[in-house]
């Protein structure tokens, strides 16, 4: 198959956990573009948690907050926002709990508590500047996504009351999930950004290491996952490579000689 891009997820793929991204990978990146081979970032991250990756690498084609937001060349091709009905629900009942929000919006992000113990752990290693959200923020701005702060079990009493949206833990163990709607994923922002490119997903490549990644993964021609995957991650892709800590996503372009 002659592959044309190569999709990449941020934290666990190119990117370790807490550090920065190594030599090898950036080379890698840089060998498929003397190639003119496309480099795309597919991450939950929102463009501004991703201004210095995207600076770093040199890629201007993304998709972030999970697929609900994407560009192509820079400029905006796709934006899909939580309905404001459903952030009402999801609101009421995490008021109920009191667990807190982050709230996700285009240009800025704010928390609903910013003391609580669940977001201190979840921003523990970022340098971000926490801000309160005031009063009805969500009302007056498109939000893309959430991350809840609660424990594993709660979330499922959140999945049962609220259907149209997906939640999915950042890490087992985290106190964390990623909250968007059950009809993005990061497969619905990449299919927008292959059909703007001219691009068929079979001559797609795509690395990732999360559950937000499964459904990119089987789009494409050929999904690797990260040998620090979860087994159902592992399950939806065509192969694995070694983690990001060794360099997964160099060895998996060299095994399928792309460099």
């Amino acid at each position: 198959m002659n592959y044309k891009v190569v999709i990449l997820d941020i934290d666990g793929t190119i990117l370790p956990h807490g550090k920065t991204i190594s030599p090898a990978t950036f080379g890698a990146i840089q060998q498929l573009r003397d190639k003119n081979i496309k480099v795309v970032i597919a991450t939950g991250r929102a463009p501004y948690f991703s201004n210095s990756i995207i600076h770093d690498t040199g890629v201007d084609s993304m998709v972030f907050f999970n697929g609900a937001y994407a560009y192509h060349e820079g400029k905006e091709i796709y934006k899909n926002a939580i309905e404001k009905e459903v952030l009402e629900k999801v609101l009421t009942m995490s008021h109920g709990y009191l667990h807190p929000l982050t709230f996700l919006a285009g240009t800025r992000f704010t928390v609903s508590d910013l003391n609580h113990p669940f977001v201190t752990e979840a921003y523990m290693h970022d340098s971000w500047q926490l801000e309160l959200a005031p009063p009805h923020f969500w009302k007056d701005q498109d939000i893309y996504q959430l991350f809840l702060h609660c424990e594993l079990e709660d979330e499922v009493s959140y999945q049962q009351e609220i259907p149209e949206l997906d939640f999915r833990r950042w890490t087992s163990g985290a106190r964390t999930c990623d909250v968007n709607l059950t009809k993005s994923n990061k497969a619905v922002g990449v299919s927008k950004l292959l059909e703007k490119m001219g691009i068929a997903p079979d001559e797609a490549i795509a690395f990732g290491d999360g559950l937000n990644d499964i459904e990119m993964l089987s789009l494409v021609g050929m999904g690797v996952a990260m040998g620090s995957a979860r087994d159902e991650v592992k399950q939806a892709a065509k192969m694995v490579t070694f983690s990001v800590e060794e360099d997964g996503v160099r060895f998996g372009l060299e095994r399928l000689g792309l460099i």
